[in-house]
């Protein structure tokens, strides 16, 4: 005899509802219309569901917690994905009528037969009605079709909360289009060995590339972002040295964290002619975070102090084969204080 799960009270439906994860929720939708109305009634949103679509591959991932708890798939007989771009047709494929198919553990499956359209428009669609949530992050691989659904995504929305590049065979077109993207945090893992961008970056919250020969002395001066990290570059001492005059003189005034991977850097190259410079006297180490969360620990280290007061520790830390330089703008994303106390 089965458990009479509909019958229960509204208030112990709706606890059970809130305390399910998403796996089991998706579950429980399948079931029926009735079930999956259940689900839609007494779902409360829940800052702790993060939506990421997956770039390799046709996926939609639901985490828990920073945890991926279950993953949407789309399988598609047409595999070259050339869908037609053009307004996404909302409709409302849900309960019964939207039959998904367990296809591994927390893995579920969507069969899609629509050359017209992307089925995984329909899965996001679906997915962040839901669990009342919206897209946070998007990876993007090859192909221009990620560029449409980041362009529907933000359409809908506004903006992500991150977007993640692999852009090494995209045309330039498609890089500029996603380089101007509405996203708070970008992470541009790799490009054409033939890129380069001219003029100003757009202003943003994050920056990382990961290759970065294309980085120029005038985008770090002209740089817009509070968090900057830049990897494998071609800047010198002496670039670095004309940044932090830059800085002292009160030049990028939004910058929390810089950190930059050059090869052969030198404190006093850096430091060179430049005034308001203090050594470290306490020599306990410092932890500092960083806007994104990040945890970075001070040991040998001086400080910068500008004309309107504001203090940064700047110190070279090793990161595997070179070395990074890292400045840290006080107070930190904790509101901690540096602990030097000359000024």
């Amino acid at each position: 005899m089965s458990f009479p799960f509909l019958r229960l009270p509204q208030v112990v439906l709706s606890i059970i509802v809130n305390l399910a994860e998403p796996n089991q929720l998706i579950c429980l939708t399948q079931c029926s219309k009735r079930s999956y109305n259940l689900v839609k009634t007494y779902r409360k949103k829940s800052e702790n569901v993060k939506i990421v679509i997956g770039g390799f591959g046709n996926t939609v991932e639901v985490f828990l917690d920073g945890t991926e708890n279950c993953r949407l798939i789309l399988d598609s007989v047409y595999r070259k994905q050339n869908y037609v771009e053009r307004d996404y047709p909302r409709t409302n494929l849900f309960g019964a009528d939207f039959q998904l198919a367990l296809y591994f553990s927390k893995i579920w499956e969507l069969n899609w037969y629509d050359p017209t359209t992307d089925g995984v428009l329909t899965l996001i669609d679906w997915t962040t009605d839901l669990f009342r949530t919206d897209v946070s992050s998007l990876r993007i691989w090859n192909g221009n079709v990620h560029v449409h659904r980041l362009k529907w995504i933000e359409s809908r929305q506004g903006r992500i909360d991150k977007l993640n590049l692999w852009a090494h065979d995209y045309r330039d077109k498609e890089l500029q289009c996603l380089f101007h993207s509405k996203a708070k945090k970008l992470h541009l893992r790799s490009v054409p060995s033939w890129f380069q961008y001219p003029g100003v970056l757009p202003s943003g919250t994050f920056f990382r590339s990961s290759e970065s020969l294309w980085f120029t002395l005038n985008h770090l001066m002209t740089s817009d972002f509070i968090e900057l990290r830049i990897h494998n570059s071609i800047l010198t001492n002496s670039n670095v040295n004309q940044f932090l005059k830059h800085w002292l003189a009160g030049g990028s005034p939004r910058l929390k964290t810089l950190s930059l991977e050059i090869v052969g850097v030198d404190i006093n190259e850096i430091t060179r002619g430049i005034g308001n410079i203090f050594p470290e006297e306490d020599f306990r180490s410092q932890e500092y975070w960083t806007p994104t969360g990040n945890q970075l620990t001070f040991k040998d280290r001086i400080y910068l102090k500008r004309s309107d007061g504001v203090i940064a520790t700047c110190c070279i830390t090793d990161y595997k084969i070179h070395q990074m330089l890292i400045l840290a703008v006080w107070p930190d994303s904790k509101n901690n204080a540096c602990l030097i106390n000359n000024f």
